[in-house]
């Protein structure tokens, strides 16, 4: 006892012991990971070169592909760049950009933030009617905001915009699509089979777009006598019924011996931008930055920004110690809670578990630990309830034996021979009780030494029916059996023999004279299936659920004494279970039963 108490305080003397080493490893790491985020702050303080990330350069080129656009529709509408100011400051307000326009010498036209160096890289050239190709189609075009000679004044305007009023309700849901041109014409399109409502009247030219369209046609057939290609007969607007254009767009109609090339096409966009020069601001240089103008100093922070990022370091210096401190504690009682429950287990309480959770500190160590204390405690249970059933049954054949022993002594009860006979009858009865158990045992703690092989079990079938026949034809039963002619399987053999006869042997003993048992095998959803059926007596409802339970025998009008040990189904189920498959059974009171054993096909593992 003294020797004990000396190895448990010595024990616990190594548990106090090891909680302070785990915090230092904690605080150590803590500290550790408090000086990597100082010192990588410095370094990048030290040695980054202020740019932009990925994410802020797509905004940014989204911003100045607004500002672009915006400051192109305003040069389609002007001759020049001097009243571009309130623009400049607008779209500045609206994206957060620094705007200035510099023309050819150098002359700042307009600066939102004239203050500012305008540094090159950040400088480009800004050309209104400069052509780009369309990002959907590829063809060449002009910008969306050039509309030149092809806007339309107010009256214009309000007059196209109650035509399109008038189609859109005439179309109603054959609509497809509606949108406005810069040069203020409206677009509607529809369906193919949508009746006009109007539509060719709205989309014919006006007096001053018919004008626009000859001047192109003119400018267009120059270029292509230069080339020498035929002319084009002339140039309207691109307003397909079905299919326009979001923009102001023109297409070509060919002479009569003609057709329209390539090179009228780029005649054709050619005119376009010489008829636009006239009323087109001309090219500019762009500058757009930031609001600081893309100036970056050393640390890029004032003394007061540096004071406060010092605050800010060391508060999270404060913050990330306390965590390193207080990181422990649910792993201190994840400890503590594993040691008592190890403290408990070692006492004799199978029952101890840790309760830690997914989420706790060495929950995989706890759940380690409760695992192997549930098999523990199920392989301690399984043998405690082995030898209760060893015990219960065999305490009645032990009574009989000393009860007829007693009585020969006494002079009493039956002759030596007939006593030798019944003592050794119920010692086979013992025998045969031990070994079924003992096997029921071995099966359901999974410790059963299986021998898989390749077999034939349609064979195996019928040899277990032709080993029942003589008991059969005693008792008045008729036997079949119906399998295919070779049932491939990869199985241990001689514990599929020992189901299939458990099966045959009960399904025999409650059947009465003239009944009817068979034996069925087949190959179905990729699993050998062999069904044992009978016409017998069947099962009551109440008592299926029990008829794999061990030593349970049912009514009692249903056993024959000395015939049965109440184990038969249940080392059936328990081998059908260690051999990978599955038991079970169907019943009707009075008209028979049926327990069918199912293996997978493809079944190769094996102890």
């Amino acid at each position: 006892m003294t020797d004990e108490m000396r190895a448990t305080t010595r024990r616990t003397g190594e548990g106090a012991r090891r909680v302070p080493r785990l915090l230092l490893r904690y605080l150590t790491a803590g500290l550790l990971l408090v000086l990597a985020s100082v010192g990588g702050t410095v370094w990048l303080a030290q040695t980054t070169e202020y740019r932009y990330d990925q994410s802020a350069s797509e905004v940014d080129f989204v911003r100045d592909e607004q500002i672009i656009d915006a400051l192109v529709v305003w040069a389609g509408r002007h001759t020049d760049w001097d009243d571009v100011g309130p623009i400049l400051l607008r779209l500045s307000h609206e994206t957060g950009r620094r705007i200035a326009l510099v023309d050819g010498t150098g002359e700042v036209i307009a600066d939102t933030e004239p203050e500012l160096p305008r540094p090159q890289a950040a400088t480009r050239l800004l050309d209104p009617l400069e052509i780009i190709a369309d990002p959907v189609t590829l063809e060449s075009r002009l910008r969306e905001g050039i509309s030149g000679p092809f806007i339309l004044d107010e009256t214009q305007r309000e007059q196209l915009a109650r035509q399109a009023s008038a189609v859109v309700e005439c179309l109603g849901d054959a609509v497809v699509r509606t949108a406005v041109w810069e040069s203020g014409r409206p677009i509607v399109t529809g369906y193919d089979e949508a009746p006009d409502c109007g539509r060719d009247a709205l989309n014919s030219p006006l007096p001053s777009e018919r004008r626009a369209l000859d001047e192109v046609r003119d400018l267009a057939n120059s270029c292509l006598l230069a080339a020498d290609e035929p002319p084009v007969a002339g140039v309207d607007l691109d307003l397909s019924p079905s299919n326009a254009p979001e923009y102001l767009t023109l297409r070509g109609t060919p002479s009569a011996e003609g057709v329209i090339t390539d090179t009228a096409d780029e005649c054709l966009l050619k005119a376009r931008v010489a008829q636009s020069e006239e009323t087109t601001a001309p090219p500019v240089n762009l500058v757009l930055t930031d609001q600081r103008g893309n100036v970056r100093g050393p640390l890029d922070a004032s003394p007061g920004s540096i004071a406060r990022v010092a605050v800010v370091v060391g508060a999270l210096l404060a913050l990330l110690s306390a965590a390193a401190a207080l990181i422990i504690g649910p792993t201190v009682r994840s400890a503590r809670r594993l040691e008592t429950a190890a403290d408990r287990f070692r006492a004799g309480d199978r029952d101890a578990r840790t309760g830690l959770h997914a989420r706790d500190d060495l929950a995989d160590v706890g759940a380690a630990f409760d695992r192997m204390s549930a098999e523990i405690a199920g392989h301690e249970a399984s043998r405690r309830r082995l030898l209760g059933d060893i015990a219960h049954e065999l305490r009645s054949p032990l009574t009989n034996i000393r009860g007829w022993v007693e009585a020969a002594e006494d002079g009493l009860g039956l002759d030596d021979a007939e006593l030798r006979r019944l003592v050794l009858d119920e010692a086979r009865r013992m025998e045969r009780i031990t070994g079924d158990l003992q096997l029921l045992a071995l099966a359901e703690s999974g410790d059963l030494l299986l021998e898989r092989t390749a077999c034939d079990a349609a064979q195996i079938a019928r040899e277990v029916v032709d080993a029942h026949r003589a008991r059969a034809a005693t008792a008045g039963v008729s036997l079949t059996v119906a399998t295919p002619r070779v049932l491939p399987l990869e199985t241990d053999p001689t514990r599929l023999r020992q189901i299939l006869g458990n099966l045959m042997a009960n399904a025999l003993r409650h059947t009465p004279t003239g009944g009817h048992v068979g034996l069925e095998a087949k190959v179905s959803d990729a699993r050998v299936r062999i069904a044992v059926v009978d016409d017998g007596e069947g099962i009551a409802a109440a008592d299926l659920p029990h008829v794999f339970d061990r030593l349970w025998r049912g009514e009692p009008s249903r056993v024959r004494a000395g015939e049965s040990t109440g184990l038969g189904l249940s080392i059936a189920r328990g081998l059908a279970e260690a051999l990978g498959g599955s038991l079970d059974a169907q019943s009707v009171l009075g008209e028979g039963s049926r327990f069918e054993l199912s293996l997978p096909a493809d079944v190769s593992r094996g102890r």
